[in-house]
């Protein structure tokens, strides 16, 4: 392991060792670099593997009827530590809800693989959510803090490549484990969040003494922030068989959210303005409609084209690359276009890659490198768009902004993630009692194009802004 830190510490000091172009100078910068790197590995890595291991878990609890419950708690966890620790953030620091994310995040991992029942279990995932969500906000203000517009483009795609790269390794090793104990696959990262921990932490120390913090911090309405964090399960609700109190839960979470939503968001974001708004609104939309459809692609590929969990899984693991190229390319000072127009880039591909998709399914006689080539497409747009939001965002913000507004983007992801896998969930459910299954994907993936174009035209609102990475190198 020693050998592996030391490659990326050797990367990580070609890059951004000096300390010419940083926003304020901190020692020990590549250390705090590669801790912070470790723990989104170590976040991400929990997330495939938890989803790898999970039928064996409810399985083994007696519970397979609460399988969604796993991973909604951890949803309902992570938007709630997310809305609370942006706040806290601008007015503290960052170093308090990082401490608090590392402790939280390991105490629910201890718990999962100690859990004796599958209600311990749903808790010890709602405590991971809490731990994760204010860990991923601490870091993005760390970044925002410590380094400059130029630098932020290439340290959020080395991570949407590190949050990318469990796909590739984790289900394998995350099996693995299964075949052991499941329990391995909750306690395997806990000696690599203590080294995550160790290395940030130190230089943390040094961003929490330089950190300015706000002389008004906006107040947040506890009421709004439970609505919009419980909203996500009781639309998940909907869909289990209650009767009439699943359209009760339903109609109650989407209220939740329309009266909480416009309350928890930064005063400086409006949604349907320009600016912050769209750059949020485009976020939560592309996440949305991308993760709904990834959750179908291996439905997609087995029951339509007859392949194994195993070739569904490398066929979408291909797809991946797409993802990587894009969080690679978006940082290249070649990229000739504004940081607001690399968005809009990104959701062109993405709404590509969705078509394709489609006609892949319409078509019954297409070949499988037709779908694969749709989700690289997808993928690649996805790449692009994912860092160059979060780029946007640090760019439109001040420095004693930087946590409610970076939350503001986590929160439109989670959001859109849950509701729109929600919403296909629903779809398919409805039209596979109605029409073939065949015809059920299409009108599925139909859709989520249309969700993909709209995200298309809230870019187009979002107005100019600078790429950095071009003017560092042509200005």
């Amino acid at each position: 392991m020693s050998g592996s830190l030391g490659q990326v510490r050797s990367w990580v000091d070609s890059n951004f060792g000096g300390t010419v172009g940083t926003r304020r100078h901190v020692a020990g910068r590549s250390r705090l670099l590669i801790g912070l790197i470790l723990s989104i590995f170590g976040i991400a890595f929990e997330t495939i593997g938890v989803a790898t291991a999970m039928p064996t878990v409810m399985r083994d609890l007696d519970a397979p009827h609460l399988y969604a419950w796993a991973f909604s708690t951890m949803v309902t966890g992570m938007l709630l530590a997310t809305l609370l620790a942006g706040r806290l953030t601008d007015r503290v620091g960052p170093l308090t809800p990082m401490v608090a994310g590392y402790v939280m995040f390991s105490v629910g991992l201890v718990a999962g693989a100690l859990a004796p029942t599958v209600w311990v279990l749903l808790a010890a995932r709602f405590v991971q959510g809490l731990g994760a969500g204010a860990l991923s906000l601490a870091l993005f203000v760390t970044i925002a803090l410590v380094f400059d517009g130029a630098q932020r483009a290439t340290v959020l795609g080395a991570l949407s490549f590190v949050w990318l790269l469990p796909a590739f390794i984790g289900p394998p090793i995350a099996a693995w484990m299964t075949l052991i104990s499941w329990r391995l696959v909750f306690s395997a990262m806990l000696p690599l969040l203590v080294v995550a921990a160790a290395l940030a932490l130190p230089a943390m120390r040094q961003v929490q003494a330089i950190f300015d913090p706000a002389e008004e911090s906006e107040t947040i309405q506890w009421w709004a922030v439970v609505l919009v964090a419980v909203s996500p399960a009781l639309v998940q609700l909907a869909g289990e068989p209650l009767g009439a109190w699943s359209v009760v839960a339903g109609v109650v979470g989407l209220v939740a959210l329309v009266v909480g939503l416009p309350r928890v968001m930064p005063r400086a974001i409006k949604l349907f303005g320009s600016g912050l708004g769209p750059v949020v609104l485009t976020r939560g939309l592309m996440a949305g409609c991308f993760f709904a459809a990834e959750a179908f692609v291996l439905l997609v590929l087995q029951n339509l084209r007859g392949l194994t969990v195993f070739e569904a899984g490398i066929s979408l693991t291909i797809g991946s690359v797409g993802w990587s190229a894009g969080s690679w390319s978006q940082a290249r000072p070649w990229v000739k276009l504004r940081r607001d127009q690399i968005i809009t880039l990104g959701s062109v591909l993405c709404a590509v890659g969705l078509v394709t998709m489609v006609g892949f399914i319409a078509w019954t006689g297409s070949p499988l490198w037709l779908g694969v080539l749709g989700w690289v497409i997808a993928g690649l747009g996805m790449g692009v768009m994912m860092p160059s939001t979060a780029v946007a965002i640090m760019g439109l913000s001040s420095a004693q902004e930087q946590g409610r507004n970076n939350s503001a983007l986590q929160v439109a992801e989670g959001l859109g993630n849950a509701l729109m896998t929600g919403l296909a969930g629903a779809i398919y459910a409805g039209a596979v009692r109605q029409v073939s299954s065949q015809t059920s994907f299409v009108w599925l993936f139909s859709v989520l194009t249309v969700v993909c174009l709209l995200a298309f035209v809230v870019s187009r609102r979002i107005g100019p802004i600078d790429n950095e990475s071009l003017v560092t190198v042509t200005g």
